[in-house]
C-alpha cells in the first residue's frame, strides 16, 4: 500500500508512504517496487545507494517513511539481511539518527576515524552526513531513520557523533512524538505540517543537549504521550505513578501533570482508565476464569469493593454483571 506526499511548494512536501514486500515473497519482483516507490517520493531527500546482490534477490520486509518538508522519518523492519554494495559520490549535508528497535545496523567507519558504527536495539547514533557510507544489518532487523537538514543540527554533532540508550528520557520523549506523527501525517495541512517538522528538530535538539526546556509548547505533547507509553507497558506494576513515571523522565510531577492539562483527563485517570479497560478485556476474554478479587489485585485496586465502585462507575455495570452480558 502507498500513497503519494501531498506538495506544499517548491521543495516541500508532506506524506506518508508504506511498501510491504512481505506479502508476495522475497527477491527482485518485491525490492524493484520499493526502489522505484523510494525514488519516486523519497530519492530527492535521501538518493539511495546501490545494495548488494543478495539484498535484492531475497530482501523480504516492510518500510515506512514520513516525510515533513525537508525532514524525514523511515521506519524498516526486514526478515533479510540489507547491505550496500556501491554509496556513490552524492555530497549531502545532513544529521541523520539511527534507532535500534531489534537486530543491528554496522555503519562502515561513518567518520574516517578507524572504526564502525553498531546500532543494535535499544541504542541510538546521530551524526552529519557529508558523504555516505557502506552499511549492513543483521538477517532481522527493526530500526527507524530519521534525516533532519545539517543547518538545523549540524552544529551541535559535527565531528562528535552521539551515541545513547533509545530508553533514556529525551530519547523516549522524542520516539513518543514519532509515532504520533506517522499516526496523524496523512490529516496534517501546511501549518500542521510545518508544526509538526519544527518540533521533530526540537526533540531532536533536546536528545543531544540531554535537556528540555519543559515549558516549551512543543515538548508537552510528546512528554504526555512518553507518559502514556510508559504506564501502558506497567498497568500490573504496584510502583505506577504519577510521580513513578516523572522519574523515569527525569521530570517533576508538576511538569507531566502540566502537560496533561490540555487533554480530556489527568494521567492519573489515564491510569485508572487503562486498568479498567484492561480489566474490562480480562473479565470477558473466552474461556477466562478470572475472579472479581483477581482483577482487583491485578489491576492494583485497594480491594473488591473499590474495584467494583470504580468499574461500575465507568461501564454503568458491576464487573459480573458485565462479564455475562458480554458472553
Amino acid at each position: 500500500m502507498t500513497s503519494r506526499p501531498r506538495f506544499l511548494g517548491p521543495g516541500r512536501k508532506v506524506g506518508t508512504f508504506t511498501v510491504d514486500a512481505d506479502s508476495t515473497g522475497p527477491g527482485r519482483g518485491t525490492w524493484e517496487p520499493f526502489i522505484d516507490t523510494w525514488n519516486d517520493r523519497m530519492g530527492d531527500l535521501y538518493p539511495l545507494p546501490e545494495f548488494s546482490a543478495s539484498t535484492v534477490d531475497g530482501f523480504r520486509g516492510t518500510m515506512r517513511s514520513v516525510a515533513l518538508e525537508d525532514t524525514a522519518v523511515n521506519e524498516m523492519w526486514a526478515s533479510s539481511a540489507v547491505s550496500t554494495r556501491a554509496v556513490g559520490t552524492h555530497e549531502h549535508d545532513q544529521v541523520r539518527l539511527y534507532v535500534g528497535l531489534r537486530g543491528a545496523v554496522a555503519l562502515q567507519d561513518p567518520h574516517d576515524q578507524g572504526g564502525d558504527a553498531h546500532v543494535s536495539a535499544g541504542t541510538y547514533f546521530m551524526h552529519h552526513v557529508v558523504t555516505e557510507n557502506h552499511f549492513h544489518t543483521t538477517p532481522v532487523i527493526g530500526t527507524r531513520i530519521f534525516i533532519f537538514p545539517g543547518d538545523a543540527l549540524r552544529s551541535l554533532v559535527a565531528r562528535k557523533p552521539r551515541t545513547g540508550r533509545a530508553d533514556s528520557p529525551a530519547a523516549q520523549i522524542l520516539m513518543a512524538h514519532t509515532s504520533t506523527v506517522q499516526r496523524i501525517v496523512g490529516d496534517l495541512g501546511p501549518a500542521g505540517a510545518h508544526a509538526s517538522r519544527n518540533s521533530l528538530l526540537e526533540l531532536a535538539k533536546g536528545l543531544i543537549l540531554d535537556r528540555f526546556d519543559d515549558h516549551e509548547p512543543v515538548f508537552t505533547p510528546a512528554l504526555a504521550q512518553a507518559a502514556k507509553n510508559l504506564a501502558e507497558a506497567r498497568l500490573t506494576d504496584a510502583e505506577l505513578s504519577p510521580a513513578s513515571v516523572a522519574a523515569q523522565l527525569h521530570v517533576s510531577v508538576r511538569t507531566l501533570q502540566r502537560a496533561f492539562t490540555s487533554l480530556d483527563e489527568s494521567f492519573s485517570s489515564y491510569i485508572r482508565r487503562r486498568r479498567l479497560e484492561e480489566a474490562a478485556e480480562a473479565l470477558t476474554a473466552s474461556g477466562s476464569r478470572l475472579g472479581v478479587s483477581e482483577a482487583a489485585a491485578r489491576w492494583h485496586f485497594t480491594d473488591s469493593s473499590h474495584f467494583i465502585r470504580a468499574f461500575k462507575k465507568h461501564y454503568g455495570a458491576t464487573p459480573a454483571h458485565f462479564a455475562r452480558r458480554s458472553t
